[in-house]
């Protein structure tokens, strides 16, 4: 029995998301069975930014679920994300989340490879930002085979899955969990599936989620997108350099460099007349 973990980022019960999710893992066939954790009911707490995760054998000293959740992932053979659209992003706890990137990339081994599935919704076509390309890089950070993602539109609950094709796309999705992830779509850089593009520079497209760069060369069929070699971030090695070396290395510099940076910050350092804190808290 294949054990699916749907992570599902809405704060409201049978939202689109849920409905999505169990629809999908329906698909991904009778030998797997489902279990729902909706992030809202954890306790997922900001990044401190302290860096103590980056010690060899020691966690992120936060006190708060997200070793719960780490236990979860590692213990499922797939993952359905779903988080809804606000605000032209996904759901805050998502980002939450994504923000402890930092002490979920010690466990990159752990979580490598774990076929995953993304779902977002949003209620009207042409507001939903940057939300899916947010989620599938959210995905690709935590390690984990992106095999599909999609945008379903529906701002009523359960209209998600009654939009025209919805439903055959959350089958295909199920059936894609275990099975051959899709290629990128039209529009989407073929390396992250991001749909955002910056232009540098006429002629010349970076996506600015992994790095992909696009010359645009003007042909007898219009602008043809021709893409370079890519050096994703995402591979398993980038990751893993970055999080588990490159910020070590940070953090010893910082220590190499502490007295010298104190003169630079005890210049800011006091009790500003400017700094507001809520209810008397210092």
């Amino acid at each position: 029995m294949k054990k699916i973990l749907g992570l599902i980022a809405s704060q409201r019960k049978l939202a689109n998301g849920e409905i999505l999710t169990k629809e999908v893992a329906a698909a991904a066939g009778n030998d797997c069975q489902l279990e729902l954790l909706r992030l809202a009911d954890l306790k997922l707490d900001m990044c401190r930014g302290c860096y103590a995760c980056l010690t060899p054998g020691k966690q992120c000293p936060v006190d708060d679920d997200l070793y719960f959740l780490v236990e979860k992932i590692k213990a499922a053979d797939g993952i359905i994300l779903a988080a809804p659209c606000y605000a032209l992003g996904p759901a805050a706890v998502t980002k939450v989340l994504g923000d402890r990137i930092i002490a979920l990339a010690q466990l990159i081994d752990d979580l490598w490879g774990k076929p995953c599935v993304v779902i977002a919704t949003a209620g009207i076509e042409g507001w939903e930002g940057y939300t899916l390309s947010a989620l599938n890089a959210m995905a690709r950070f935590m390690g984990f085979g992106l095999k599909d993602s999609h945008m379903f539109m529906g701002a009523l609950p359960g209209e998600g899955i009654l939009g025209e094709g919805a439903l055959f796309r959350a089958r295909e999705m199920g059936q894609a969990l275990f099975g051959q992830a899709r290629r990128a779509g039209e529009g989407e850089c073929p390396t992250c599936w991001s749909e955002i593009w910056k232009f540098p520079q006429p002629g010349t497209a970076v996506c600015p989620i992994c790095g992909q760069i696009a010359n645009l060369v003007a042909g007898e069929k219009g602008i043809q997108w021709v893409y370079g070699d890519s050096s994703s971030m995402f591979n398993k090695e980038q990751l893993k350099h970055h999080f588990q070396g490159w910020l070590r290395g940070k953090v010893q510099e910082f220590i190499s460099r502490r007295k010298e940076l104190a003169v630079v910050r005890d210049r800011y350092k006091g009790n500003e007349p400017w700094l507001i804190t809520p209810r008397g808290i210092k």
